[in-house]
């Protein structure tokens, strides 16, 4: 599905006017960067006035805000686009950990193609979420050189990524143009350099030449060469390369930093193997196998039993087991521990829509989930105990879960509502249409930081406190 991020347009006041927060240094010849220094927060530089309605669960007023305009947006997601399948999309993340980041085209060839007669001019920017103090802000071009067709807007180059260790981090991608010397072609620089939500540097690599200009970025590493069943890797940063084993091919990222693998060597000729095999990408061991999964009660005679493995947390991932014929529902869900496959918990039933890939919401504590298998309807359930809490029957509006920033309260993209508050214990609306206004694009409307901060992209972006002495 489409999941919505909403950035207005129109305003008056841009992120660049929001410059004398910080001082520049002056760009780095060699990075195409332009580093500042924290600054003072951002709410007290003439940030717009929220009108739309209370959240619930979040503080009455914004802590601070940001105005926007249609050179505005955030950070690109790129696992998200994976995940999601879409020609076309662009979603984008405007949370880094504890930080938020926006995203400025300073330049003014804002969605062009690659082939732009004119160099870009892009800003990346972090904000404490707590007081919208200013940790950073990176300027940097991409020259009328660049290689490839990719789109010339920030989130093409300012990427939320994982680090060697799993943890968020910002990468922005920039380039300088190296002129032509005697024989010499004319070429350019790449440098991917690794921000942590803090603002410090975590690694910078440079490159030169046109093949380096695209390299994806995963776990803190940027790809070098595609081999069969194994790729070479780099750390950005310098370091020796490393081989990992690819995903199989229809494969969501689970797990943190390079996740794990989920393949199967079952032979539909003579039975044999396993239907389901997980190893670590990392080392490239087998970890676990279906056959050393305990088998739900449920399914306890059935004849060889199908399961889909599916990302839920870092260490946890959600199996979701066929049901017999005749059954009420589609899957069992169970949630299993991704590193040993040991159950953890037998869930309730669900149905499972033309895809099965799963849209989840975990609470911070990791009690209690909502899960919806592509459009297969939405469940509550809790992953300790396995109880359904609820789910959403016939004739309901759909219910898309996008954030529990707690175990009693749901955010969710939710039919005709739109963006809407529920409340966990009954499933009432609290709330709806609270991204309305918006000039929507990909991504959600609301975001949660690690810390508990909400961020709303409307007619301008608002940061909201969570509320006092609200439960986890």
């Amino acid at each position: 599905m489409q999941r919505q991020i909403g950035i207005g347009t129109g305003m008056l006041l841009s992120l660049g006017l929001l410059a004398g927060c910080g001082g520049s240094d002056g760009k780095g010849a060699a990075t195409g960067h332009a580093e500042s220094k924290p600054s003072a927060s951002a709410a007290r530089h003439g940030g717009p006035a929220y009108q739309g309605p209370a959240l619930p669960g979040l503080a009455e007023a914004p802590a601070w805000s940001v105005p926007v305009d249609g050179s505005t947006g955030c950070a690109g997601d790129p696992a998200l686009k994976d995940a999601l399948g879409v020609v076309g999309a662009d979603p984008q993340v405007c949370v880094l950990g504890d930080a938020v980041v926006l995203t400025q085209d300073r330049s003014g060839n804002s969605g062009t193609s690659g082939d732009s007669s004119e160099d870009s001019h892009f800003r990346a920017r972090l904000y404490d979420a707590a007081d919208g103090r200013v940790r950073r802000t990176i300027d940097f071009d991409v020259p009328e050189a660049w290689a490839g067709d990719r789109r010339l807007t920030p989130s093409s180059f300012v990427k939320v990524i994982q680090d060697k260790d799993g943890n968020p981090a910002l990468l922005v991608v920039a380039g300088d143009e190296i002129a032509a010397d005697g024989l010499k072609k004319a070429s350019v620089k790449t440098t991917y350099t690794l921000y942590a939500p803090s603002g410090a540097v975590l690694g910078r690599s440079s490159f030169t030449g046109d093949a380096y200009t695209h390299l994806p970025a995963e776990a803190g590493h940027l790809l070098l060469k595609e081999g069969y069943g194994a790729d070479t890797y780099t750390p950005i940063g310098g370091g020796p390369s490393i081989e990992v084993p690819d995903r199989d091919h229809d494969q969501d990222r689970i797990g943190s930093g390079f996740g794990y693998r989920v393949g199967s060597t079952y032979n539909v000729i003579d039975g044999s193997g396993s239907r389901l095999v997980v190893s670590d990408r990392r080392s490239g061991k087998q970890l676990w196998t279906l056959e050393d999964v305990d088998r739900p009660a449920a399914l306890a005679h059935a004849d060889d039993p199908k399961a889909r493995l599916h990302p839920l947390t870092a260490d946890k991932g959600l199996l979701a087991w066929e049901l017999p014929d005749g059954s009420a529902h589609d899957v069992l869900l169970t949630v299993v521990d991704l590193r040993t496959g040991r159950l953890l918990a037998q869930g309730p039933q669900a149905d499972v829509g033309s895809s099965s890939r799963l849209m989840a919401a975990v609470s911070p504590d990791g009690s209690t989930a909502v899960t919806d298998l592509d459009g297969g309807g939405a469940v509550a359930w809790n992953l300790t105990t396995g109880k359904e809490l609820w789910r959403q029957e016939d004739g309901e509006q759909d219910i898309t879960p996008l954030a529990l920033p707690r175990a009693d309260l749901l955010y969710a993209d939710v039919g005709d509502l739109g963006l809407t508050a529920l409340d966990m214990t009954t499933k009432k609306v609290l709330a709806k249409g609270l991204g309305s206004g918006s000039f929507l694009q990909d991504g959600d409307a609301l975001q949660f930081t690690t810390d508990g901060h909400a961020v709303l992209a409307g007619d301008g972006l608002f940061v909201f406190a969570p509320q006092r002495g609200s439960r986890g």
